[in-house]
């Protein structure tokens, strides 16, 4: 074997390492925002499990609702809005907005929202409807 040939066998080899160097830290911001994710789909979950105990007529909307949806540039500032941090230190926050949807029908949608970097914006939405049984 040649030292012409060990050069170009390590070559390969280095470019082989460095895709898969990449791929770990792909794999690593993947994990991070799915531990994010959870952290959100729990906080929105355990709201939800808290509009079940609430009577039909104390269901109202949170701060940070702008025609039916969160308000982004006034979240992060209205102190009255839920939050709570991830793990990583993220501040997640927690809309929901109380829509009549008929005399004895309610349509709840919850956001559960965080920025990536505190630029971009993520939010899981989820909706349920609660019944005034007469």
């Amino acid at each position: 074997m040649s030292l012409l040939e060990v050069l170009i066998a390590l070559s390969i080899l280095a470019v082989g390492l460095l895709g898969i160097a990449s791929l770990q830290i792909t794999a690593i911001k993947g994990n991070a925002t799915a531990d994010e994710t959870a952290v959100a789909a729990y906080y929105a979950q355990e709201k939800l499990e808290e509009f079940r105990r609430t009577p039909f007529d104390n269901l109202v909307s949170s701060p940070g609702i702008v025609s039916g949806a969160p308000d982004y540039a006034s979240i992060p500032t209205d102190n009255a809005v839920n939050s709570k941090l991830s793990k990583k230190a993220v501040r997640i926050y927690r809309v929901w907005n109380v829509e009549n949807t008929t005399a004895t029908l309610k349509t709840i949608s919850i956001w559960s929202c965080w920025r990536e970097g505190g630029v971009r914006w993520h939010s899981m939405h989820f909706v349920t409807r609660k019944g005034n049984i007469l």
